[in-house]
């Protein structure tokens, strides 16, 4: 091999070390604000990229050396098995798009993420072949743990909104539960990394400053999860500083027991609310809907037990085995989960027992080999002791505390929904940890090198693979590009007020990116509320608006076709043909067929239900919408909008004692809607039973003092006041309805019929 190429060799190795920092660096700090959810496509996309760019530089140097060099780790073939078997649950998902690429409005677990999560453990065990690279890395971790820290404290304590950021309030996560946690692992590193003796005074200011720079956040959050979490990593720290006692400096081992003591108390009383800062509340599924989910979906079949319901699908879960128990949650029965509670759940019901076991495989054989080195690193083994010396390239200690790290990772699986930023720094640690036990002596890690013959047909061959995995590379390369200024036009479209900048930039979208789901439902939305504008103006265009709620239509049915096991995206289509309906009779079935899709995907929706009630009220088809509207009460005792439909039902069917009695039974659910009032009154009046009429004088009064101003039953106290010639009280209610209606003819007309009847007696 000639002079040059050996340098050429030796560039691209650093290079590719350098993207790697670059890539930890960027997946962790940079965001979009100009995305749908700038913590998702920005961070997966620049992680790709830099891990495509490290696999350009990998085949470069196979071309450079005309052999490959690789360092096979004991969880390669192991986590080959694991990719298989994610790859089962994404081929038998219920919905294949998400279960491969995910989404861009929301972050979840996908094959093509967890593929480029494996293939960077690949990178970063063949690239950190050294103690010094490996320090290199686990300095980079901190420093920008550090300025995710500073970046939180600036939004936070000093109201300092930097352009870059916007209105996220850390760069890390969009969800500041789930930045706690990454928080807490910086401050497990850095506090750990000080435990160590004979290491200089600017390195420790500078683990010391990172320390205190996590603690902050932990401590103006003060998320009461966050507290166990940190005593598991501080009890784990305090073991490795008894274990090597001789190498630790016993002062801090006495700081870390002292935080052990105060993390205690903040679990039995609290962290101090004076240093909290209020942040945006955040709602997740709670334990017990996010287990019963787990379960129903593990136990649904063979499949889903063996393999889940397909990566990234939990919210077909959440719709298919939603309880009616989930119904009466005041604050979140109407929501529509994507996530369950943590990634724990998440494991198991859309990768199954496999998927599940597999991760738990991986924890069990990497600790395994940790516990091997670390018994031989406290006894008199050579080797270890050799490679375990106190040279300034030492990083014996280092390791352990990422492997804590990664245990207090494993715990936090448990209390957290896993997002991007997490999940890189949960493989990146693993492959660290497999480097590290690596670099200690213990054998992890084997160099395999394959040299090429000199011959036309290897040459060749080798040449047609370079070049197909290049191709691959750009490929790949090229598709992220496309989807990720995909997602930038369309949130351009969205904030658009101008109906033809809207639609030219939805179509520019999916020009770029045909089967997303949300761009197809958007520009459906976009056409119907064009169509509802021009069928407004007093010499509407028939063809331009049928023309408009036919694309709408179409639109929305491509929407289905991507995502046919989408509640919403169902319940969307459902929404055109109700529109289109007043031009197209045959629409209204079509969206009952719609609705009825979704709630066979979510049976226990109420507000499907109601609303297949309402499609039969508009076909005049009383009894029908009486049932549905019934079974929306079944599944939701309270629903105070499916009462009201059904007291119409029951009125427009003529069985005005059921509709009365409907608003009897409404009335102690606490109701204090003014109209309710008065329709309840107006049904009674109408009836006219004994005590009918002074009760409705009742509730219109009532409904007048909730609601001053209320027109209708201000003007029906007038028509009973003058029927009961009480002509003055109802001159009174008159006069405030003219008043709010200063040119109704009727009203005045009343008033001078009433004054004239009044000056003639």
């Amino acid at each position: 091999m000639s002079t040059q190429n050996q340098g050429l060799i030796k560039f691209f190795d650093l290079a590719s070390y350098g993207v790697i920092l670059l890539n930890i660096i960027l997946a962790s700090l940079f965001i979009d604000k100009n995305l749908f959810n700038p913590h998702v496509l920005s961070k997966q996309y620049v992680f790709i990229g830099f891990l495509l760019l490290s696999l350009l530089l990998f085949a470069v140097k196979i071309v450079l050396a005309k052999k490959i060099s690789y360092r096979l780790s004991v969880l390669d073939i192991p986590l080959l098995i694991f990719l298989a078997v994610a790859l089962v649950s994404a081929l038998f998902s219920v919905n294949l798009y998400d279960s491969f690429l995910g989404r861009g409005e929301y972050f979840i677990l996908n094959f093509v993420f967890l593929f480029f999560l494996v293939l960077f453990y690949f990178v970063i065990v063949n690239t950190l072949h050294n103690p010094e690279r490996w320090r290199g890395v686990f300095d980079t971790v901190l420093l920008v743990g550090g300025a995710a820290s500073t970046l939180f404290i600036l939004k936070t304590l000093f109201g300092l909104n930097l352009p870059f950021v916007g209105f996220a309030w850390n760069v890390v996560d969009s969800v500041n539960s789930s930045f706690s946690l990454w928080m807490i692992i910086i401050f497990i590193l850095s506090a750990g990394s000080l435990i160590k003796k004979n290491i200089g005074v600017s390195r420790a200011l500078f683990y010391f400053f990172i320390m205190i720079l996590a603690a902050v956040p932990l401590l103006v959050m003060g998320y009461a999860f966050l507290w166990w979490v940190m005593l598991v990593g501080l009890i784990l720290l305090l073991l490795l500083g008894v274990s090597f006692l001789q190498d630790a400096r016993l002062g801090w081992l006495s700081v870390l027991f002292a935080l052990l003591i105060v993390t205690s108390v903040f679990i039995m009383f609290g962290s101090p609310r004076s240093l909290q800062s209020v942040l945006p509340a955040e709602t997740s599924l709670s334990a017990k809907p996010s287990w019963s989910i787990t379960k129903n979906v593990l136990f649904s079949g063979a499949k889903d037990f063996l393999v889940g319901s397909g990566l990234g699908t939990f919210a077909v879960d959440f719709s298919k085995f939603r309880t009616v128990d989930f119904n009466f949650d005041k604050t979140a029965w109407s929501l529509r989960f994507n996530q369950p509670l943590n990634t724990f759940f998440a494991i198991l019901s859309e990768g199954g027992l496999l998927l599940a076991l597999g991760f738990v495989f991986m924890l069990l054989f990497v600790l395994g080999h940790v516990f091997t080195t670390w018994f031989k690193s406290r006894g008199s083994s050579s080797g270890i002791t050799f490679s375990l010396n106190l040279s300034k390239s030492n990083i014996r200690l280092d390791v352990f505390l990422t492997v804590i790290a990664w245990i207090v990772m494993w715990v936090g699986m448990v209390t957290n929904f896993y997002n991007v930023s997490l999940w890189i720094f949960w493989w990146l640690l693993l492959g660290m940890i497999i480097s590290g036990l690596s670099l200690l002596g213990h054998n992890v890690v084997k160099e395999k090198h394959f040299t090429l013959e000199n011959t036309p047909q290897y040459k060749l061959a080798f040449s047609f693979s370079v070049i197909v995995v290049m191709a691959a590379v750009v490929m790949v390369g090229v598709i992220g590009v496309r989807f990720y200024f995909a997602d930038r036009i369309f949130v351009g479209a969205l904030a658009s007020q101008d109906y033809a900048v809207a639609e030219s930039k939805l179509q520019k979208a999916l020009s770029l990116h045909g089967n997303s789901d949300i761009y197809h439902s958007a520009l459906a939305r976009a056409y119907l509320v064009q169509a509802s504008k021009l069928a407004q103006e007093s010499k509407p265009d028939v063809q331009v608006v049928t023309d408009l709620l036919a694309r709408a239509v179409n639109e929305a049915k491509t929407a289905t076709d991507i995502s046919p096991n989408a509640v919403a995206i169902w319940e969307n289509l459902a929404t055109m043909y109700d529109n289109a309906a007043a031009l197209v009779p045959e629409a209204m079935d079509w969206s009952v067929k719609s609705l009825n899709r979704a709630s066979e995907l979510e049976p226990t929706n109420p507000v499907i239900v109601w609303r297949l009630g309402n499609n039969y009220m508009l076909q005049n088809n009383f009894a029908k919408a009486i049932e549905y509207y019934q079974k929306s009460i079944d599944l939701k005792k309270d629903y105070v909008a499916a009462y009201v439909s059904l007291t119409a039902a029951y009125e427009s069917n003529k069985e005005l004692d059921k509709a009365i009695e409907t608003y009897r039974n409404l009335l102690p659910l606490g109701v204090n809607n003014s109209e309710i009032l008065f329709n309840f009154g107006r049904l009674l009046y109408n009836r006219g039973a004994r005590n009918d009429k002074d009760d409705a004088e009742k509730l219109w009064l009532e409904a007048v003092r909730i609601q001053p101003n209320y027109s209708n039953a201000l003007y029906s106290l007038g028509l009973f006041y003058e029927v009961r010639s009480e002509k003055t009280k109802a001159l009174e209610y008159y006069y405030k309805v003219k008043d709010l209606n200063p040119g109704n003819k009727e009203i005045i007309a009343k008033i001078k019929s009433l004054v004239l009847g009044a000056e003639k007696k």
